[in-house]
């Protein structure tokens, strides 16, 4: 068939009786691999693009190889997610690949001859990037003998649910990665703050990363991220002050929505027995004001002094209302 985005004729080919079975054989190879050596199961088959009842689209492209002594091909093998079934498709592009530029990249660079493909648009751009990176191999074997699909099954399907995991596990420490307490201008934030103490007693994987993130972008003097991030910090807070009562069984988190706004949060802080006074109030507006105000247009000097001000608000709301918050009983169910 002639794919709508490519000069390339792709060729349907899993009606094939052959090329069907080789589809499948990938399938339940890959499945195994997944369940039997990686133990994948529920959650964890989410890192799989092919697990379960996920479908692909199988390409296989046969190009010019000035390296194979018995035959002057090889193969580019890749997978694309598929809303539809599980499909494979073939194209021959040796004759276009033949040729000195594309000759001297390796084979086993399959990467570098897509770029090269979609740079002399044979392939294009919109097409290949839908190309799943994981899955990209290349083989010599001849894909159309049966003599040997088993070998580009095992080697294949073995390199691509292997890096797909990896990736995966890159993926996930990154994910979970903390941001550590700023050391450049830890000082200030202990002598002045004593927010390592703060943070100690939050005692929020969640929150310490996200008010970290803040601290090192005061650090560095990025004054509007500091701004923006320590007002996301003072609602975060408040939240935590409203849970902890909840947890103490004052019913105040079903007051809250499911998208709380500083209004939200104020009219929680209100009720008892938090009983939030007038001019608390309006300091807490004051800082989100504060928060608000600063755009690129501040001065840094005026910019740093907004920062300054959300880091007291921080400290003294956390002063004034967490520590109580976690002491309060009132009765045992809660909400």
């Amino acid at each position: 068939m002639e794919d709508k985005e490519n000069k390339t004729t792709f060729i349907d080919m899993t009606d094939n009786l052959q090329a069907n079975k080789f589809l499948k054989a990938l399938h339940q190879a890959y499945n195994e691999r997944v369940t039997n050596y990686y133990e994948a199961k529920g959650k964890e088959l989410s890192r799989f693009i092919w697990s379960e009842k996920k479908k692909v689209f199988i390409y296989i492209l046969d190009v010019f190889s000035d390296n194979n002594s018995s035959s002057p091909k090889t193969s580019i093998l890749f997978a694309v997610s598929s809303k539809e079934d599980n499909k494979i498709f073939y194209a021959d592009l040796v004759n276009e690949t033949n040729n000195f530029t594309f000759g001297n990249i390796y084979d086993s660079d399959p990467k570098a001859r897509i770029s090269w493909l979609i740079s002399k648009k044979i392939l294009k751009k919109e097409f290949t990037v839908n190309i799943y990176n994981p899955s990209i191999f290349y083989t010599f074997s001849d894909f159309t003998k049966e003599y040997s699909r088993e070998s580009i099954k095992n080697s294949w399907i073995k390199k691509w649910v292997d890096t797909e995991y990896s990736s995966s596990l890159n993926d996930l420490k990154k994910s979970n990665y903390i941001e550590p307490f700023p050391t450049l201008g830890k000082k200030l934030f202990v002598d002045r703050y004593h927010f390592d103490e703060m943070l100690k007693t939050l005692d929020d994987n969640q929150f310490n990363d996200e008010f970290n993130q803040c601290l090192f972008a005061y650090e560095h003097e990025k004054w509007f991220l500091c701004a923006a991030g320590l007002g996301s910090c003072l609602e975060h807070l408040m939240e935590k002050v409203i849970i902890n009562y909840n947890k103490n069984g004052y019913p105040l988190l079903k007051r809250l929505s499911k998208d709380p706004t500083l209004k939200d949060y104020l009219n929680v802080f209100r009720k008892e027995p938090i009983n939030l006074e007038p001019r608390q109030e309006t300091y807490i507006k004051m800082l989100f004001m504060a928060r608000n105000s600063v755009d690129h247009h501040n001065t840094g000097y005026t910019s740093k002094n907004i920062c300054d001000s959300l880091l007291d608000g921080i400290r003294n709301i956390f002063n004034d209302y967490y520590p109580q918050s976690i002491l309060s009983k009132n009765n045992p169910k809660g909400d």
